[in-house]
């Protein structure tokens, strides 16, 4: 300070002094030009990380997503086919009680309806389930979510009383949460929420009508949502992801 104080007293007594007199320099050796430069130069390095950073993050996050998906979906696969062998069995167990005490051609003829149905049933099951995966794979091993959108929409409406059905309108809902179409988003959320209690895409249906909310600047309906995460899935994941995005609203 004192330094800067005697330069301009000398700029003051003698121009032609002050035009002479070098240029001040700043916390070190450079000019003035050079040491902001160099400052800005660590502002645009700074930014450029954070920005890479977040850049990494999303990365991450969409790929756990993807893979809480494919672990979620390999699980509920496993149930539907061990549901699906107790079926056949029962099937099976019903046609040869009722067909025991029938005269022989009358239970071969009992047994070949049984059979033919049962062909039927799995055939139909086949197409479902032939369906659901291709709009499955669209999503985690094509990474077409363009098309996967579609896809899940066709599900279902061929396929309404399907079991997988739940599970199509939460992938629809994400994949519309992700193009930021979040009013069409809401309503496949809210299908599951709404018409099925049993699902177990409920609670991450609940969560994401928060996330959309909040999104939509309703911080009433976002907190009603995770306050009922919370009431009703304290234990899960989804819950500890409502208590977050709760505390970070307060």
């Amino acid at each position: 300070m004192i330094k800067f104080a005697a330069i301009s007293m000398a700029a003051v007594l003698s121009t032609a002094s002050w035009a002479q007199a070098p240029v001040v320099s700043v916390g070190g050796s450079g000019s003035v030009n050079e040491r902001l430069a160099e400052l800005e130069r660590g502002f645009s390095a700074r930014s450029q990380a954070q920005i890479e950073q977040q850049r990494q993050l999303n990365a991450m996050q969409q790929e756990l997503s993807e893979l809480r998906g494919l672990l979620e979906e390999q699980s509920y696969r496993l149930e539907q086919v061990i549901e699906r062998q107790r079926n056949i069995l029962a099937a099976q167990q019903e046609a040869a009680a009722a067909s025991a005490p029938t005269p022989a051609p009358v239970a071969a003829s009992q047994a070949g309806n049984t059979q033919n149905a049962s062909d039927t049933n799995e055939a139909a099951a086949g197409d479902e389930q032939a369906s659901y995966d291709k709009a499955v794979n669209l999503v985690l091993q094509d990474k077409d979510y363009n098309a996967a959108i579609p896809a899940f929409a066709r599900f279902i409406t061929q396929y309404p009383e399907s079991s997988y059905v739940p599970n199509a309108h939460y992938w629809l809902g994400q994949l519309l949460y992700a193009q930021k179409r979040y009013d069409q988003s809401k309503a496949q959320f809210a299908r599951v929420a709404e018409a099925y209690p049993k699902s177990n895409k409920r609670a991450d249906s609940l969560l994401k009508l928060g996330l959309i909310a909040r999104e939509q600047k309703d911080d009433a309906g976002a907190r009603q949502y995770f306050q009922q995460v919370l009431s009703e899935y304290g234990s899960s994941s989804a819950a500890r992801l409502a208590q977050e995005n709760l505390n970070v609203m307060k």
